[in-house]
């Protein structure tokens, strides 16, 4: 009993040896897979180097052309940022009877001048008779006085309500428009306006545009796109749209075909830049990546070399992204096709291996 126990302890540590045998061999493959993992982890983490905390992509010729990587340099743009918004067209009701109030309060105080003009001579003339032997009663003095001083505070009464009239229209519509009112200045687009020849269009451009407003605009329906106006720059608003962000301004517009209070799209007449303005750099949409919800753009620094870089995406074109020259240089080349996998590339280094700990 005791040898067929020992005989099948003998069976069993053969059995165990086979099969630790066959485990080996079978498992040479994966075992053997290992090291060659690891050198193409090393290989990645190479064609990233980092200088001055800038992450440079180095690919040899031949890879950039296996992966289809190009390039082209950045080119100038010719137009400016573009402008699309609402604007209102504006009914100048309330400005006409401020302006017809303000007139008959003008006639008043020209006609209260010339009687406190007669009034202070005659006051002048009775003080002087009063203080000749009372050639002039003091009871008739006195009354000729009251009347001069109340002819007097009258004329100031009257002159502050026009004061107070053209605080009103400076707050409503600015000193361009007050001055149409006040000084008769650009008398004949006063009366285009108030003969409905022209309107005055409000426009609100958005916070980030220049500070100097386009001098033109074209203007167009929300029904009827097709038809365009041409609209001139008149002036700042003092007041702002509520319903829009922005900076406002005054347009106006020589055409009766806009009704008053509605909503039209206005955009920006493209000029060409001028030198003064700084230079703008045209980006194509196929050389922009997206990552945390910036835009950015690879730049072939060497011929083997690239990096990265950021870009605003304030104006858009029709074929990409207007930038001003900042970071970015005219001729810079940038990657038109790739990028994509130049960022893959960038960033995959940085993720561990789900086995490692």
């Amino acid at each position: 009993m005791k040898n067929k126990l020992n005989a099948f302890h003998v069976i069993q540590a053969i059995l165990i040896l086979i099969l630790v045998w066959l485990l080996t061999y079978f498992g040479r493959d994966e075992f053997n897979n290992i090291k060659p993992n690891s050198d193409i982890s090393k290989n990645t983490q190479s064609l990233i180097k980092s200088v001055n905390g800038v992450n440079y992509i180095t690919l040899s010729p031949e890879i950039q052309s296996n992966s289809g990587i190009k390039t082209q340099p950045v080119q100038t743009s010719d137009y400016i940022k573009n402008l699309t918004n609402y604007a209102t067209v504006l009914s100048i009701d309330l400005l006409i009877e401020q302006k017809n109030r303000f007139n008959e309060i003008k006639n008043q105080i020209s006609l209260l001048s010339n009687e406190l003009e007669r009034d202070k001579k005659n006051y002048e003339r009775f003080k002087a008779l009063n203080d000749d032997n009372k050639n002039v009663s003091d009871k008739a003095f006195q009354e000729m006085k009251v009347n001069f001083e109340n002819t007097k505070i009258k004329l100031q009464t009257t002159q502050e309500l026009i004061t107070g009239i053209k605080q009103n229209i400076r707050a409503q519509w600015g000193e361009i428009i007050l001055s149409m009112i006040d000084a008769g200045a650009r008398k004949e687009l006063f009366e285009f306006l108030v003969q409905g020849k022209a309107r005055i269009i409000k426009v609100t451009l958005p916070e980030n545009a220049d500070n100097q407003p386009p001098k033109n605009i074209s203007l167009a329906l929300i029904d009827n796109l097709n038809e365009k106006f041409l609209a001139s720059y008149l002036a700042e608003s003092p007041t702002l749209d509520k319903s829009i962000k922005g900076k406002t301004y005054f347009y106006i517009v020589y055409s009766n075909q806009l009704r008053i209070d509605s909503k039209v799209i206005a955009n920006q007449v493209q000029d060409k830049l001028s030198s003064e303005s700084g230079k703008y750099l045209a980006i194509p949409k196929e050389a922009v990546i997206w990552n945390s919800g910036q835009a950015w753009v690879y730049v072939q620094s060497s011929e083997n070399k690239f990096f990265r870089k950021s870009i605003e995406t304030i104006t858009e074109s029709s074929n990409g992204w207007i930038v001003k020259e900042n970071q970015i240089k005219e001729n810079d080349l940038i990657v038109i096709n790739g990028a994509q996998l130049l960022l893959s590339e960038e960033f995959k280094y940085q993720i561990k291996n789900e086995n490692d700990d």
